[in-house]
């Protein structure tokens, strides 16, 4: 009882769904034995000249196809250089989207700095190794799989942290992500990126890739019709793009057949 309550203050927290809307969707999925969201998610980050770019769907669902919600935010801000998203159970990211923001906001008011992406990234570990079980019993997306982007003022670049399931964590040279859409624009990205390549078309990348999960992989919501979230660090720190600007964006690419230049 107190799981399931956990689970749906949580849940309600994170889609911003009404109560009533809440109550229903956990009926139907007591109707098919399931009582724990699933989100179908494309996460991913990208670096470019002068900082970095994180991105994510905007659809939550249960199971593969029941879907909850097209406007949850999953591209959250944790300090002031650096941004966190995840796929997986809802109420597990919020648990470590809570604890890795707290820690942030707890160091700067002990220390009067910033903690630095590594420092995140060890506390982030942390927080995931005691859900490794579940992985064990279950399935890698039972739990919450994320991702970091930052800032690093100390180094002045723009930097990528990917989790597994356990905490184990690497650092890729430009491009990292996870959720069920991931693979689908991976070969996308690589073709695209150059490492000095502007703000801009780091944008046009993000975007198009958004627009290929949306096509290739089954239950990630489509960014024609729902506009995803992406965000900018660099050396000036955090900031959301305007879902007007995107949209903006996601119509030079739909009309535009040849594709980026």
């Amino acid at each position: 009882m107190f799981a399931d309550k956990f689970i749906d203050s949580r849940f309600r927290q994170k889609s911003r769904l009404d109560p009533g809307q809440t109550s229903r969707h956990f009926e139907n999925l007591a109707k098919n034995d399931s009582k724990i969201i699933r989100s179908n998610t494309t996460v991913f980050a990208l670096t470019y000249g002068g900082g970095v770019l994180i991105a994510g769907d905007r659809r939550t669902s249960g199971g593969y196809f029941e879907i909850v919600s097209d406007s949850t935010v999953k591209v959250q801000q944790v300090s002031d250089y650096s941004a966190f998203a995840a796929a997986g159970f809802c109420n597990i990211i919020s648990d470590l989207e809570d604890g890795l923001i707290s820690m942030c906001r707890s160091f700067a008011e002990l220390y009067g700095n910033e903690l630095s992406p590594d420092g995140q990234a060890n506390f982030l570990k942390s927080l995931l190794e005691p859900w490794w079980f579940m992985s064990v019993y279950t399935w890698y997306w039972a739990v919450g799989i994320p991702i970091i982007a930052a800032y690093d003022k100390v180094l002045e670049k723009p930097r990528i942290f990917v989790f597994d399931e356990s905490g184990y964590y690497y650092e890729p040279e430009f491009f990292g992500g996870t959720g069920c859409g991931f693979d689908a624009i991976r070969g996308l990205v690589v073709d695209l990126w150059r490492p000095d390549m502007s703000e801009e078309m780091a944008v046009l990348i993000a975007m198009k890739a958004m627009l290929q999960s949306g096509k290739a992989s089954s239950g990630v919501s489509d960014a024609v019709l729902h506009t995803p979230t992406i965000a900018i660090i660099d050396r000036e720190g955090f900031r959301m793009l305007p879902d007007k600007f995107l949209e903006k964006v996601r119509g030079q690419l739909v009309k535009n057949t040849e594709g980026i230049k």
